[in-house]
């Protein structure tokens, strides 16, 4: 009985183990890449693991949001983060902007890398 019950809670647990691995990898990916000229970290990025809730079947979202102040403009932040490709989880990551108030030292921005996979087993995304 023990041993259906540890089966039971390993095939349960080990897409979600996967999931969670694979939402680290992207994070420690994007806190790779330096921060652009003129900007500096405004706090600590986080990383949200959730179920895609927009279109059809049941997919997985990743998201890491980097909450910045930049002296660059929207188009020049946008392409240094675009241009460096970032690798999600199946494909490249998509990269937004969110612009918050201007401050003393730039301008506050988050940037938002997500990107999405197919669940297959992960109980949170079904």
């Amino acid at each position: 009985m023990i041993g259906l019950l540890v089966g039971l809670f390993l095939l349960i647990m080990m897409p979600v183990w996967r999931d969670d691995a694979r939402l680290d990898d992207l994070h420690e990916r994007v806190l790779a890449i330096p921060l652009p000229p003129q900007t500096r970290s405004n706090g600590d990025s986080e990383a949200e693991f959730s179920k895609n809730d927009s279109g059809n079947g049941d997919y997985c979202h990743y998201e890491i949001r980097l909450p910045l102040t930049t002296g660059l403009s929207a188009g020049e932040i946008g392409a240094y983060y675009r241009k460096a490709a970032i690798v999600g989880v199946e494909d490249p990551a998509e990269v937004r902007l969110e612009w918050g108030e201007d401050t003393e030292d730039g301008r506050a921005v988050v940037v938002e890398f997500s990107d999405l996979s197919a669940s297959d087993g992960d109980i949170r995304c079904a």
